[in-house]
């Protein structure tokens, strides 16, 4: 198995924000950490009106997850109706390992995933547009507690703060694979492609390359294939001093050694393409 990369800092746990803005479609509450050896149970509530439920605050959405029964509860709080119906669905998620539990809001729905993979649908019972806070608490740690998520039309291409992705610096990109083929390069002020990363899920391979001068160079192809089509996955390029270091949903897939004599400023700008779902980005972190 490769190797865990630990690149994100703990949270406390009970853990509460604030929604800075009125929530849109599209957009994704992400929640990633590790459950406890001895879980017995977590929630995810999603409130409007305050951060008690039944004291100041209904629940637009609370996802209840029960380790004790091997199941994860959906239902939601109403102040003049109390509680609904419970839904259910069997709990994915293993006492002592790593979670990833996306809420992505529709226009009609809530849909949950679980470390990438699609769960259950949940309808509306109350406008997603009065939630103003999130909250987590249980027997879980945190690592990652982010709403983004807005869908992204590719070709997707941007350049670097400062006009370069410098030693340390990385990209995460979120997204959904819908083909057989998407392509992320980074590329050099003369448009050269000084890193190709391209999954391939015929040959169930990733590419990767460099093309200067026009001119394509030795492919790497080695390492695990860790991408499914329609599956969530979460994507780390780092420009270390000597390499590209590559992980994909917290675990190494590869490096790739530069092809350029000065790393440290040569990568000036993105580019994303292909049969892809692009939900998130984060550049120069």
């Amino acid at each position: 198995m490769a190797a865990s990369h630990q690149y994100d800092q703990s949270i406390p746990v009970p853990h509460t924000q604030r929604l800075s803005q009125t929530i849109q479609p599209g957009q994704a509450l992400s929640v990633r950490g590790n459950v406890l050896p001895d879980a017995k149970r977590a929630e995810v509530n999603l409130l409007s009106g305050g951060t008690e439920i039944g004291v100041n605050a209904q629940a637009v959405l609370h996802v209840s997850l029960r380790f004790d029964e091997g199941k994860i509860i959906f239902n939601s709080f109403q102040t003049n109706g109390g509680w609904g119906n419970e839904e259910r669905e069997s709990i994915p998620f293993k006492k002592g390992q790593n979670f990833d539990l996306r809420i992505r809001v529709l226009d009609e729905s809530f849909e949950i995933s679980c470390d990438g993979k699609k769960v259950h649908e949940y309808k509306h019972r109350a406008p997603f547009q009065s939630m103003e806070y999130s909250q987590i608490k249980g027997d879980i740690t945190l690592t990652e507690v982010q709403w983004g998520g807005q869908l992204y039309s590719l070709p997707w291409e941007t350049g670097f703060y400062d006009n370069h992705l410098g030693t340390g610096q990385r990209i995460r990109l979120y997204g959904v694979p819908k083909g057989d083929r998407w392509i992320l390069n980074l590329i050099a002020r003369n448009g050269d492609i000084l890193f190709h990363f391209n999954p391939r899920f015929r040959e169930k391979v990733i590419v990767r390359n460099s093309r200067r001068g026009n001119t394509w160079e030795h492919e790497e192809k080695e390492g695990p294939f860790p991408f499914e089509k329609n599956r969530e996955f979460d994507l780390i390029i780092i420009n270390d001093p000597h390499s590209i270091q590559m992980f994909a949903n917290n675990e190494r897939i590869g490096t790739f050694q530069h092809r350029t004599s000065n790393p440290t400023e040569d990568y000036t700008g993105m580019r994303i393409e292909g049969e892809l779902e692009m939900t998130g980005i984060k550049l120069n972190i």
